[in-house]
Parts: structure tokens; sequence; C-alpha cells
């Protein structure tokens, strides 16, 4: 993602350049200023570069960081006792059955919206569409055990809700809520990415259209209504079809 925002940054700069250099584009405004800024919002912190793609338009690219935040949490290793093998319940042996399961929603998405001037700049008001892409997965759930002791348990699994995650050969448990690679963005706000002078604030709010949620275990997704009596939580996720944007910028132009 770094690599590409350095990319767009080159990009947007070379077409501002070009656009200095013949006077049509330049007496349009295409193309012919070039600003960065900084934004906090519901999909991160994050970079953009933008553009003005004549009087109503402007075109931005960038970057957000979901920060790595997220929860531990312990719980014993489950396995089938109708299967267990003799030597697990060996008392003059102790083995441990519990396991760490972190979770972490740290996301990392990339960018490109334009933002549209219905009523002319000059009224700050916009519509922004475009779309976000890569950071499929919203929250991803690992775990490790010590595989001699999995090799003692008959179906070793670990239970999330009402579903069972099972460990592979090296003592691995993963699970992830995915979604899809690219997602339509549309939105409206107040405020210009490329100011009229050198600094300016803007906010915006909208919604990412990401699809139905899945949820995958150990890389192969998971159909909670086939392994649950209950498919309340199906019928929720499938509902979830939207992320909330909530966004503040701070910009400044460069030329």
């Amino acid at each position: 993602m770094k690599k590409l925002f350095i990319a767009l940054t080159a990009l947007t700069a070379s077409l501002g350049a070009s656009a200095q250099c013949v006077p049509a584009l330049h007496n349009l405004n295409i193309f012919n200023h070039l600003a960065v800024g900084a934004h906090a919002a519901t999909t991160g912190f994050g970079f953009e570069v933008g553009t003005t793609i004549t009087n109503w338009v402007e075109l931005r690219a960038g970057v957000s960081i979901m920060p790595g935040f997220g929860f531990h949490t312990d719980t014993e290793i489950g396995y089938d006792y109708s299967g267990y093998y003799p030597e697990y319940t060996d008392p003059s042996t102790e083995y441990n059955n519990e396991i760490t399961l972190d979770a972490s929603f740290k996301r990392v998405q990339g960018s490109v919206i334009f933002n549209i001037y219905p009523f002319g700049k000059k009224s700050g008001f916009f519509v922004a569409a475009g779309g976000y892409f890569g950071g499929r997965d919203i929250i991803k759930i690992k775990g490790h055990a010590d595989p001699e002791t999995i090799d003692l348990m008959n179906n070793p699994y670990v239970q999330i809700g009402d579903y069972q995650i099972d460990f592979d050969e090296n003592g691995d448990v993963n699970g992830a809520l995915r979604v899809n690679k690219f997602r339509p963005y549309i939105g409206i706000g107040t405020g210009h990415f490329v100011p009229k002078r050198r600094i300016n604030f803007s906010w915006e709010i909208g919604v990412q259209f990401h699809g139905k949620p899945k949820l995958y275990a150990n890389g192969e997704i998971v159909n909670l209504s086939e392994v649950t009596d209950d498919d309340t939580y199906q019928k929720i996720m499938d509902k979830l079809t939207v992320w909330p944007v909530l966004k503040f910028t701070l910009s400044g132009k460069i030329f």
C-alpha cells in the first residue's frame, strides 16, 4: 500500500505538471493543482493525494489503515470424548489444554474517490463516489497450541459461538470475517480537498457496499446455517452489507 500511495502521488504530480504546460488544460482547471491530506475515519487513519478535474470535480486517492487493536481470550481445547486417546488421561502427565485466541481488527485499504460539486466549488457541498479495495478481512482470529498435545486428542477444535474451528497439523487455528475485494462507495460532505488557499478542513459521511460478509476458518468458507441448528448468525451477517464511513480530513495544497 505504501508503494501504491507513492505511485499515485507521482502520477497526480505529473498530471499537474503537464497541465501547467498546456494553457487549455490550465484554464479549465484540469490537473493544475495538487494537494495532500491526512484523515481520521471509521476506516482508520490515512493519507490521500488529490487534484482538480475542472471546477466541478476533484479526484483523490489514498490509503486507510485501521490500527491493530483487538482482544485476547483463553479457552479450552475441545475434542471428541468418544474416541479420546488413553495417553491424554494419564494422571502422571500434565498437558496444557487451554489456548489463547487473538482477535485483530487491523486492516489496510486503498481508495479512489471523486468529489463532485453539483452547485459549483463555491458552495463547498460535494457528492463523493468511488471505491475501496484491499483489506478484505474485517476481523481476524488466530491461535496456536502445542502440536504434541493436539496429537493426543481426537478431532481437537476451538469453540467460537456455535461453530467449531479445527486445528491444522501445526497446531494452528485461523478464522476471519471477510468481505468483497472491491467495495463501491458513495457519500456526501462539505469542504474542498484541494484548498482554494493553502489549508482546508473537510468532512464527509457515506457507506461502503462490501456485500455479504463470509466467515472463513483455516482458509475455507463456512456457512453458519449448515453447521448450527440456529441460522440467526447467518441471517444477521447477510444483512450487514455496508460499512458506515465518517471521515474528517485536513488537507494542504502543494501547488
